[in-house]
């Protein structure tokens, strides 16, 4: 389970929704211009839509005249982020918006945003919106204590929820906040306790050490999990996942299954648990995020569920997984030349690389063989407990057909250069500078670390959701499989 992330991003306003008619979608379009910059300034940002039923995130780089944009669609009044200068721009927007952000390169280092100015739909709202949430993120987080009772749990998350509320109350007072962002900010508060409270749903008995799941924790009328309205924050969905992970949970043998590759036969059991959930939008995204998973396994999946759409409350959420099952099962490469890539030398030394699109450099580079793509942080410690299992994986791989590439993103260059002696992290090494790792995740969709590709001994991707080290035997089928087929 996801536990702590940095800066959460933010959201919109309350919105009625009205299950007699299907969902719209429409584009919010972003732009935005740099001024008085300089070759220190930052170049590149990475663009955060937020659609629940859209996985990855978008880039886009200031072009010579100091201009980029940038789109996605959208179904809901939500929060909308930006990383860019070490930050999370946070923007309320609604479906058929358009904002624009002006960068003043003069001011970057000042601090509370002095370098930015938004315009366009809901700019005021915006800005205040952004400068709370940055309060709030950087000043407020609790730690529950997770050895206690049901009741003495759900007692001390609906106490900090209480005191987050005095907190935004008084901000209010001092900065005379819209009501709008007033009431974004409850709802969001909201979601943001039941996130700091998410390792809670699944402990282990003191006395036994079995595993307890207390999933009816996020099912208490505080968190209102079934309304559509909780959409408006981004945390609405790490909710949403947390309690239904939780409760898939509870049947062993799904978890079982899915460990055994029957992957059917697991989603078909997550179905039939998820569906005894009220009628709505939550289950919907509950049935998409947990069929999501088994498609990154299994991408054919959806062909031996018929009927499932049955199980939608709208159509537009069944075909946002339509969609994903179709991506994964055919994964498209959207080439783009990327600077800021430096290359690890087998002397030690470090070069850096021309603007270049860098999977069909490493295909050119290793013409006919498998590459095996770790994507991944230095700060990640899932990526760090997968690395301990490659020593082993590489035993049994024939390292004259398949290339273990290692690219580091959004990280510093000495952490880099020390995990790699630290690991002693054999194949090959690339780093990526802070824009051209926004550029690479945005335009290669990646959504977190880690995240595993393989590609075919033509240079042709095949799979963004590979098998992780930890998974060997998964791995070295799929391996396996590749190296005797002859490729498409």
């Amino acid at each position: 389970m996801i536990k702590k992330l940095s800066a959460l991003l933010v959201a919109g306003h309350c919105f009625a929704i009205s299950f007699a008619q299907p969902l719209q979608t429409k584009p919010v379009i972003i732009t935005a211009s740099l001024i008085n910059a300089d070759s220190t300034t930052p170049k590149a940002m990475a663009l955060n839509f937020l659609n629940p039923f859209i996985k990855g995130r978008k880039s886009a780089a200031f072009n010579q005249d100091g201009w980029l944009s940038s789109s996605e669609e959208m179904l809901f009044t939500h929060n909308m982020t930006i990383q860019y200068n070490n930050v999370f721009i946070n923007l309320y927007v609604q479906p058929g918006d358009s904002v624009h952000l002006q960068i003043n390169g003069a001011l970057i280092n000042e601090p509370d945003f002095k370098w930015l100015s938004i315009s366009g739909d809901h700019a005021r709202i915006s800005t205040q919106l952004n400068k709370w949430h940055r309060y709030f993120s950087t000043n407020v987080y609790k730690k529950f204590n997770l050895s206690v009772s049901l009741p003495a749990m759900l007692d001390s998350v609906k106490h900090s929820y209480a005191q987050c509320i005095s907190i935004l109350e008084e901000y209010t007072k001092q900065h005379h906040l819209d009501p709008v962002v007033k009431e974004w900010a409850v709802n969001d508060i909201r979601y943001t306790v039941s996130y700091w409270a998410s390792d809670y749903l699944t402990t282990k008995d003191s006395t036994t050490g079995k595993p307890l799941y207390h999933h009816a924790l996020f099912s208490d009328p505080l968190f209102d999990q079934y309304n559509p309205a909780g959409f408006q924050s981004m945390m609405f969905p790490y909710h949403l996942w947390n309690y239904a992970y939780t409760l898939l949970k509870t049947d062993s043998a799904i978890a079982q299954l899915a460990q055994q590759g029957f992957y059917q036969k697991a989603a078909s059991k997550a179905i039939k648990l998820l569906i005894h959930e009220p009628a709505s939008l939550s289950r919907d995204y509950m049935l998409f995020h947990a069929l999501s998973t088994y498609i990154n396994k299994s991408p054919l999946l959806l062909d031996s569920l018929p009927g499932l759409e049955n199980y939608f409350t709208d159509p537009v959420t069944y075909r946002y997984l339509l969609r994903y099952a179709n991506e994964t099962a055919n994964p498209d490469l959207k080439e783009q030349a990327i600077s800021g890539i430096t290359y690890l030398t087998k002397s030690k030394s470090l070069s850096s690389l021309p603007a270049i699109e860098i999977f069909d450099y490493l295909s050119k580079r290793h013409p006919g063989k498998i590459l095996y793509v770790d994507i991944y942080a230095t700060w990640c410690v899932p990526c760090l407990e997968e690395m301990a299992y490659l020593p082993a994986l590489k035993k049994q791989v024939d390292s004259s057909k398949v290339v273990f590439i290692n690219l580091c993103l959004q990280s510093e260059e000495a952490g880099w250069l020390g995990l790699i002696k630290k690991r002693n992290l054999s194949g090959e090494n690339y780093f990526l500078n802070d824009d051209a790792s926004k550029l690479f995740m945005g335009l290669y969709k990646i959504g977190g670390f880690p995240t595993y590709m393989l590609f075919d001994k033509k240079g042709k991707l095949r799979t963004s959701t590979a098998p992780r080290p930890s998974e060997k035997e998964d791995l070295l089928k799929t391996i396996t499989k590749l190296l005797t087929t002859n490729n498409d």
